[in-house]
Protein backbone atom coordinates (compact mmCIF):
# COMPACT_ATOMS: atom_id res chain seq x y z
CA UNK A 1 0.00 0.00 0.00
CA UNK A 2 1.41 3.39 -0.98
CA UNK A 3 2.28 5.87 1.76
CA UNK A 4 -0.43 8.38 0.72
CA UNK A 5 -3.03 5.59 0.85
CA UNK A 6 -1.89 4.59 4.36
CA UNK A 7 -2.06 8.20 5.50
CA UNK A 8 -5.55 8.57 4.04
CA UNK A 9 -6.69 5.43 5.86
CA UNK A 10 -5.30 6.71 9.17
CA UNK A 11 -7.07 10.03 8.68
CA UNK A 12 -10.33 8.26 7.86
CA UNK A 13 -10.18 6.15 11.02
CA UNK A 14 -9.22 9.20 13.10
CA UNK A 15 -12.30 10.98 11.79
CA UNK A 16 -14.46 7.96 12.60
CA UNK A 17 -13.11 7.76 16.16
CA UNK A 18 -13.08 11.47 16.99
CA UNK A 19 -16.12 12.75 15.09
CA UNK A 20 -18.46 10.03 13.85
CA UNK A 21 -18.31 7.73 16.91
CA UNK A 22 -19.28 10.44 19.47
CA UNK A 23 -22.26 11.38 17.30
CA UNK A 24 -23.35 7.82 16.62
CA UNK A 25 -22.89 6.31 20.06
CA UNK A 26 -26.18 7.69 21.39
CA UNK A 27 -28.30 6.11 18.63
CA UNK A 28 -26.28 2.88 18.97
CA UNK A 29 -26.99 2.72 22.72
CA UNK A 30 -30.71 3.19 22.05
CA UNK A 31 -30.58 0.47 19.40
CA UNK A 32 -28.83 -2.00 21.71
CA UNK A 33 -31.28 -1.27 24.54
CA UNK A 34 -34.20 -1.97 22.22
CA UNK A 35 -32.98 -5.49 21.43
CA UNK A 36 -34.81 -8.28 23.23
CA UNK A 37 -31.94 -10.43 24.44
CA UNK A 38 -33.23 -13.88 25.34
CA UNK A 39 -31.30 -16.39 27.42
CA UNK A 40 -29.96 -13.91 29.98
CA UNK A 41 -30.91 -16.17 32.89
CA UNK A 42 -29.87 -19.48 31.33
CA UNK A 43 -27.84 -21.58 33.81
CA UNK A 44 -24.85 -21.72 31.44
CA UNK A 45 -24.81 -17.93 31.12
CA UNK A 46 -24.92 -17.53 34.89
CA UNK A 47 -22.21 -20.18 35.32
CA UNK A 48 -19.90 -18.21 33.04
CA UNK A 49 -20.60 -14.98 34.90
CA UNK A 50 -19.97 -16.58 38.30
CA UNK A 51 -16.82 -18.53 37.37
CA UNK A 52 -13.80 -17.22 39.33
CA UNK A 53 -11.67 -16.93 36.18
CA UNK A 54 -13.35 -17.14 32.80
CA UNK A 55 -12.64 -16.60 29.12
CA UNK A 56 -15.58 -16.21 26.76
CA UNK A 57 -14.72 -17.40 23.26
CA UNK A 58 -16.97 -16.22 20.44
CA UNK A 59 -16.76 -15.21 16.78
CA UNK A 60 -15.57 -11.70 15.91
CA UNK A 61 -18.78 -10.96 14.02
CA UNK A 62 -20.88 -11.51 17.17
CA UNK A 63 -19.37 -8.66 19.19
CA UNK A 64 -22.28 -6.32 18.38
CA UNK A 65 -24.80 -8.89 19.64
CA UNK A 66 -22.86 -9.33 22.87
CA UNK A 67 -23.35 -5.65 23.75
CA UNK A 68 -26.91 -6.58 24.73
CA UNK A 69 -25.62 -9.20 27.17
CA UNK A 70 -22.71 -7.20 28.63
CA UNK A 71 -24.75 -5.70 31.53
CA UNK A 72 -25.21 -9.20 32.99
CA UNK A 73 -21.45 -9.38 33.52
CA UNK A 74 -20.87 -5.73 34.38
CA UNK A 75 -23.23 -5.92 37.37
CA UNK A 76 -20.77 -8.35 39.00
CA UNK A 77 -17.30 -7.84 37.53
CA UNK A 78 -15.25 -6.04 34.91
CA UNK A 79 -15.45 -7.14 31.30
CA UNK A 80 -12.31 -6.90 29.16
CA UNK A 81 -11.92 -7.63 25.45
CA UNK A 82 -8.69 -8.50 23.65
CA UNK A 83 -8.51 -6.37 20.50
CA UNK A 84 -6.01 -5.90 17.72
CA UNK A 85 -3.73 -2.82 17.79
CA UNK A 86 -4.77 -2.17 14.17
CA UNK A 87 -6.86 0.84 13.15
CA UNK A 88 -9.98 -1.33 13.11
CA UNK A 89 -9.12 -2.62 16.58
CA UNK A 90 -8.59 0.86 17.97
CA UNK A 91 -11.97 1.97 16.63
CA UNK A 92 -13.60 -1.10 18.20
CA UNK A 93 -11.86 -0.37 21.51
CA UNK A 94 -13.16 3.22 21.49
CA UNK A 95 -16.71 1.97 20.86
CA UNK A 96 -16.51 -0.68 23.60
CA UNK A 97 -15.33 1.94 26.08
CA UNK A 98 -18.57 3.86 25.53
CA UNK A 99 -20.42 0.81 26.87
CA UNK A 100 -18.23 0.48 29.98
CA UNK A 101 -16.25 -2.42 28.52
CA UNK A 102 -12.48 -2.43 28.99
CA UNK A 103 -10.00 -3.48 26.33
CA UNK A 104 -6.42 -4.66 26.06
CA UNK A 105 -4.44 -4.44 22.84
CA UNK A 106 -3.02 -7.82 21.90
CA UNK A 107 0.04 -8.69 19.89
CA UNK A 108 0.38 -7.57 16.31
CA UNK A 109 0.46 -11.22 15.20
CA UNK A 110 -2.16 -13.83 16.11
CA UNK A 111 0.70 -16.29 16.67
CA UNK A 112 2.29 -14.25 19.44
CA UNK A 113 1.04 -14.35 23.01
CA UNK A 114 3.49 -11.86 24.53
CA UNK A 115 1.31 -8.85 23.79
CA UNK A 116 -1.55 -10.38 25.78
CA UNK A 117 0.23 -10.40 29.17
CA UNK A 118 -1.97 -7.64 30.58
CA UNK A 119 -5.09 -9.40 29.32
CA UNK A 120 -4.03 -12.65 30.98
CA UNK A 121 -3.31 -10.81 34.24
CA UNK A 122 -6.76 -9.20 34.17
CA UNK A 123 -8.44 -12.59 33.77
CA UNK A 124 -6.30 -14.15 36.49
CA UNK A 125 -7.36 -11.34 38.84
CA UNK A 126 -11.07 -12.03 38.26
CA UNK A 127 -12.14 -9.98 35.24
CA UNK A 128 -14.06 -11.83 32.53
CA UNK A 129 -12.13 -11.93 29.26
CA UNK A 130 -13.73 -11.98 25.81
CA UNK A 131 -11.74 -13.27 22.84
CA UNK A 132 -12.66 -13.62 19.18
CA UNK A 133 -11.85 -17.26 18.46
CA UNK A 134 -11.28 -16.43 14.78
CA UNK A 135 -8.71 -13.79 15.71
CA UNK A 136 -8.34 -10.19 14.54
CA UNK A 137 -8.12 -11.00 10.83
CA UNK A 138 -9.99 -14.25 10.25
CA UNK A 139 -10.88 -16.24 8.27
CA UNK A 140 -14.40 -15.83 9.60
CA UNK A 141 -15.48 -18.61 12.00
CA UNK A 142 -12.14 -20.43 11.87
CA UNK A 143 -10.79 -20.80 15.41
CA UNK A 144 -7.18 -20.01 16.36
CA UNK A 145 -5.19 -21.46 19.26
CA UNK A 146 -4.78 -18.09 21.00
CA UNK A 147 -7.93 -18.59 23.10
CA UNK A 148 -6.58 -21.85 24.50
CA UNK A 149 -3.19 -20.30 25.25
CA UNK A 150 -4.73 -17.32 27.07
CA UNK A 151 -6.98 -19.54 29.20
CA UNK A 152 -4.13 -21.89 30.11
CA UNK A 153 -1.85 -19.04 31.17
CA UNK A 154 -4.63 -17.37 33.20
CA UNK A 155 -5.71 -20.70 34.76
CA UNK A 156 -9.23 -19.89 33.54
CA UNK A 157 -12.26 -21.82 32.36
CA UNK A 158 -13.32 -21.44 28.73
CA UNK A 159 -16.95 -20.82 27.83
CA UNK A 160 -18.06 -20.92 24.20
CA UNK A 161 -20.66 -18.32 23.18
CA UNK A 162 -22.68 -18.05 19.99
CA UNK A 163 -25.36 -15.47 19.20
CA UNK A 164 -27.97 -14.92 16.53
CA UNK A 165 -30.75 -12.63 15.35
CA UNK A 166 -33.21 -13.48 12.60
CA UNK A 167 -33.22 -10.06 10.95
CA UNK A 168 -30.62 -7.38 10.37
CA UNK A 169 -27.74 -6.18 8.26
CA UNK A 170 -24.54 -8.11 7.57
CA UNK A 171 -21.79 -5.51 7.45
CA UNK A 172 -19.28 -5.62 4.55
CA UNK A 173 -16.35 -6.84 6.66
CA UNK A 174 -14.34 -10.06 6.83
CA UNK A 175 -16.06 -11.10 10.08
CA UNK A 176 -19.65 -10.78 8.75
CA UNK A 177 -20.60 -8.56 11.71
CA UNK A 178 -24.36 -8.57 12.09
CA UNK A 179 -26.36 -5.50 13.12
CA UNK A 180 -29.95 -6.33 14.15
CA UNK A 181 -32.73 -3.76 13.62
CA UNK A 182 -34.59 -2.05 16.49
CA UNK A 183 -36.50 -4.38 18.81
CA UNK A 184 -35.00 -7.51 17.21
CA UNK A 185 -34.93 -10.67 19.31
CA UNK A 186 -31.44 -11.95 20.05
CA UNK A 187 -30.52 -15.49 21.02
CA UNK A 188 -27.43 -16.74 22.84
CA UNK A 189 -25.97 -20.16 23.52
CA UNK A 190 -23.22 -20.62 26.10
CA UNK A 191 -21.51 -23.78 27.28
CA UNK A 192 -18.39 -24.65 29.18
CA UNK A 193 -15.70 -25.96 26.86
CA UNK A 194 -13.22 -27.73 29.14
CA UNK A 195 -11.21 -27.56 32.32
CA UNK A 196 -8.57 -24.93 32.89
CA UNK A 197 -4.83 -25.47 32.57
CA UNK A 198 -5.02 -28.30 30.02
CA UNK A 199 -2.33 -28.48 27.31
CA UNK A 200 -2.91 -26.66 24.04
CA UNK A 201 -3.18 -29.34 21.35
CA UNK A 202 -4.46 -29.63 17.81
CA UNK A 203 -7.20 -31.93 19.11
CA UNK A 204 -8.44 -29.33 21.60
CA UNK A 205 -8.38 -26.62 18.92
CA UNK A 206 -10.41 -28.89 16.62
CA UNK A 207 -12.85 -29.59 19.46
CA UNK A 208 -13.31 -25.86 20.12
CA UNK A 209 -13.84 -25.22 16.39
CA UNK A 210 -16.38 -28.04 16.21
CA UNK A 211 -18.20 -26.89 19.34
CA UNK A 212 -18.52 -23.27 18.27
CA UNK A 213 -19.61 -24.23 14.77
CA UNK A 214 -22.27 -26.59 16.13
CA UNK A 215 -23.66 -23.88 18.40
CA UNK A 216 -23.60 -21.31 15.60
CA UNK A 217 -25.40 -23.66 13.21
CA UNK A 218 -28.01 -24.58 15.82
CA UNK A 219 -28.89 -20.90 16.16
CA UNK A 220 -28.84 -20.34 12.36
CA UNK A 221 -26.62 -17.34 13.05
CA UNK A 222 -26.18 -15.00 10.06
CA UNK A 223 -22.55 -14.53 11.07
CA UNK A 224 -21.72 -18.01 9.79
CA UNK A 225 -20.38 -17.95 6.20
CA UNK A 226 -22.46 -19.96 3.69
CA UNK A 227 -19.50 -22.29 3.04
CA UNK A 228 -19.60 -23.48 6.69
CA UNK A 229 -23.35 -24.02 7.02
Amino acid sequence: MAVPAKRARRLRFAALEKAVLPLGIGPLRLLVRSWRASGRDHPNVLAAVMAPRAVLATWHGMFLHLLAYAPIVLRRRRLVVLVSPSLDGRLLAAALGRFGIDHVFGAGSSREIGGAREFIARIASGDMGVVAADGPRGPCCVAKAGVLEVAALADAQIFLAATSARRGLILPSWDRSHLPPPFAKLHIAVRRFDCESEPVTDARLAAMQSGLLAMTRALSSPVLPPALR
